[in-house]
């Protein structure tokens, strides 16, 4: 089953997050940039760098310009955990807006747990398949 995200539902997650950030985690002062996974992750990037007030970091290895704090990463979904196990470290606080139990990686907040459905996001085409990019054969 898909389910679509509206823009506006997209903001109330990505203001969850700003929040769980600001007020929650205690870990504002310690996040020097901002770094969106290609794709699903940089618009959620790009949101929280302008809430939080961070540097945007466009390539991760960039991350000489925060030295001594964390990387805030963020992507849009953890669901097999594939694209966030090179961040899964102690300099990287790792937030998604849905989380799958069977990813490798368990985000330090998500915003939803994603469960069974097929999650489209307003950046993505409405009638996308309900099967990631990287799992098609070249016959598809």
């Amino acid at each position: 089953m898909k389910t679509y995200v509206s823009y506006k539902q997209y903001e109330e997650m990505v203001d969850k997050i700003s929040v769980w950030i600001k007020h929650i985690s205690g870990e504002l002062d310690n996040i020097g940039a901002v770094y969106g996974l290609p794709r699903g992750g940089l618009p959620i990037a790009v949101e929280l760098s302008h809430r939080l007030n961070l540097p945007l970091l466009m390539n991760y290895h960039d991350r000489k310009v925060v030295t001594d704090k964390k990387v805030l990463v963020v992507d849009d979904i953890a669901d097999t955990g594939h694209t966030l196990k090179d961040f899964e470290n102690k300099n990287n606080v790792i937030c998604t807006l849905h989380y799958h139990q069977q990813s490798i990686v368990k985000p330090d907040y998500y915003v939803e747990e994603k469960g069974d459905r097929w999650i489209v996001y307003p950046w993505e085409e409405r009638d996308s398949e309900e099967v990631q990019d990287y799992l098609k054969t070249e016959e598809e």
